[in-house]
């Protein structure tokens, strides 16, 4: 299968999905399922792993720019408002831990990108002005390791945390909803 057949299987997926009003809709039946994480007390009561996965699984391929319905199927009337609380704290702290990252690699890329600067021009300086070749040459290498460590931070850490931090904004502003079980689903 090539690229071309994925990424109409991707699109047709998609299609399949969205509602009359453009909504990606993801139909999670939670009727024999157990609705929290056992681990939880209180304020951090949370939602059962599998619930967060399933959804995750299944919009996962949906584009950031498509918003969300999340439908759950058999949930008690008296949970549906605890839900939406445990559904927006959990997105809530991922989306702290995805700004945690980006900050913690834009440091990253910043002092690996002044150490690799220091070090080559100290290179640069016993190359020209010195005899001590491999001394030279340890500078060279750490140097330019540095700063090929700050261009994949760069080029390739920082767009991935990104996305996730896009990914992670749609479910945020995802839309909840609970059907009752006579509905069709």
């Amino acid at each position: 299968m090539n690229r071309k057949q994925r990424a109409e299987e991707v699109i047709e997926y998609v299609k399949s999905i969205r509602d009359d009003e453009g909504y990606a809709v993801v139909d999670v039946d939670v009727s024999d399922t157990a609705l929290y994480n056992p681990l939880g007390m209180g304020a951090e009561r949370d939602l059962n792993g599998e619930i967060y996965d399933f959804i995750d699984a299944q919009t996962n391929i949906v584009p950031a720019e498509i918003p969300l319905r999340i439908r759950f199927h058999g949930a008690p009337e008296e949970e549906q408002e605890n839900i939406k609380k445990a559904m927006e704290r959990h997105y809530i702290l991922k989306s702290l831990d995805v700004s945690w990252d980006l900050a913690a690699n834009f440091r990253k890329m910043l002092l690996l990108t002044i150490f690799g600067v220091i070090v080559l021009a100290l290179y640069f300086y016993f190359a020209f002005t010195r005899d001590d070749v491999f001394f030279a040459e340890i500078l060279s290498i750490v140097g330019s390791f540095s700063l090929w460590e700050a261009a994949d931070a760069f080029l390739l850490e920082r767009p991935h945390l990104r996305r996730e931090n896009k990914n992670i904004e749609q479910s945020l502003s995802q839309r909840l909803e609970f059907v009752s079980d006579e509905q069709p689903r």
